[in-house]
């Protein structure tokens, strides 16, 4: 796009951020709260670039980080949406700590789902294949927690990459 869409988009993500604030946040979730909105930021080099923008980015995702286990695992709006923000390789420069946060929650949500069977966030957790409340999703986080640099984001519409080949 040009000038004009760039503009537009950064005044959403300045709206969207105006809506998320840690007073009136309505969630951490991808689907509707702070998370989305960071991974949003997080993936845009415009929206890095802007003060207002990258300042909230670090703000948010340093709380996001340490907030404790969300209800489910799934990406919409548990622990497998909040990875996708925690992993985004934009974040470092932001949050130095960020990668020790994001090895402690992907750590946490394997040994979950090893104990208790994946969490999906449906009513009453009930099982289900979906993307983005149900198992695939779940199983996509848990790919995404082992091979970070292989497998492409969901959320990002990212594609995977097959590794290169040494000579």
């Amino acid at each position: 796009g040009d000038a004009r869409h760039r503009s537009a988009g950064l005044a959403a993500l300045r709206r969207a951020t105006a809506l998320t604030d840690a007073a009136t946040a309505p969630g951490t979730a991808w689907c509707e709260g702070a998370a989305g909105v960071a991974l949003a930021i997080a993936d845009s080099p415009a929206a890095r670039e802007d003060p207002e923008l990258s300042g909230w980015l670090a703000a948010r995702s340093g709380e996001l980080a340490g907030i404790g286990p969300l209800a489910d695992d799934s990406l919409c709006h548990g622990e497998s949406g909040l990875l996708e923000l925690l992993a985004h390789s934009a974040l470092p420069a932001l949050l130095p700590d960020v990668r020790t946060a994001w090895v402690r929650r992907a750590g946490t949500l394997l040994a979950s789902a090893d104990r208790a069977g994946p969490q999906c966030g449906t009513p009453g957790g009930v099982p289900h294949p979906g993307l983005l409340t149900g198992l695939s999703g779940i199983g996509h986080g848990l790919l995404r927690a082992g091979f970070p640099d292989r497998i492409g984001s969901a959320l990002l519409l990212a594609p995977s990459r097959t590794p290169s080949r040494a000579p």
